[in-house]
């Protein structure tokens, strides 16, 4: 049998209790850390998602305008321009309470659009510009037929897409309000239909 020297038993028995000191240190340092990891991982899959939606709102901003810019002076024009941010804004969740103003940018005449699903017969647009839609019809205050589509100089559209963003933690704030403003020259009507 071996015999052991008592400085290699003190010594085995000093490794073991900084051993156990050394856990008892990772788990303190693990209590701050972790706590800041999981802010920052929130953080950064708020700021993405509310990213996400600032991009999304300018999108069907741009959409919405191009859009009006090509149907002119049509009665339809207002109903297709919300038709088309319906379109861009449906897929990525943000369509219910969207609220849309198109107008004209030189004189600042316009009208004003909420989103409410199920509003009117096809017509999901408090007020209703769905000339089809019968007594919901509301005639927009920039009357799309009285829009300037004569070649070289056509009035301007503009199209303004406002969406409240809820933040999910709410950390940061309970809302915020994405807004994009785009504006383009329409495009003159040179063929008759």
């Amino acid at each position: 049998m071996a015999s052991r020297s008592i400085g290699s038993f003190s010594s085995e028995r000093r490794s073991a209790r900084t051993v156990r000191r050394d856990r008892g240190a990772t788990l303190v340092e693990a209590a701050v850390v972790l706590p800041l990891l999981f802010v920052v991982i929130f953080a950064l899959v708020e700021f993405g998602w509310a990213f996400k939606d600032s991009l999304s709102v300018g999108h069907g901003a741009r959409e919405a305008a191009r859009a009006g810019a090509t149907f002119g002076n049509d009665p339809y024009t207002n109903f297709l321009v919300l038709q088309e941010i319906e379109e861009v804004m449906d897929p990525v969740g943000i369509a219910d309470g969207l609220r849309v103003r198109i107008y004209n940018p030189v004189s600042g005449a316009g009208d004003n659009y909420v989103f409410t699903d199920g509003y009117a017969f096809g017509c999901d647009w408090v007020p209703c510009p769905d000339p089809d839609a019968g007594s919901f019809y509301n005639v927009p205050s920039w009357n799309p037929a009285n829009r300037d589509v004569s070649a070289p100089f056509t009035d301007r559209i503009g199209v303004e897409v406002t969406f409240s963003h809820q933040w999910i933690t709410r950390l940061f704030a309970t809302t915020t309000d994405l807004s994009k403003d785009v504006d383009f020259q329409i495009e003159p009507q040179v063929f008759d239909p």
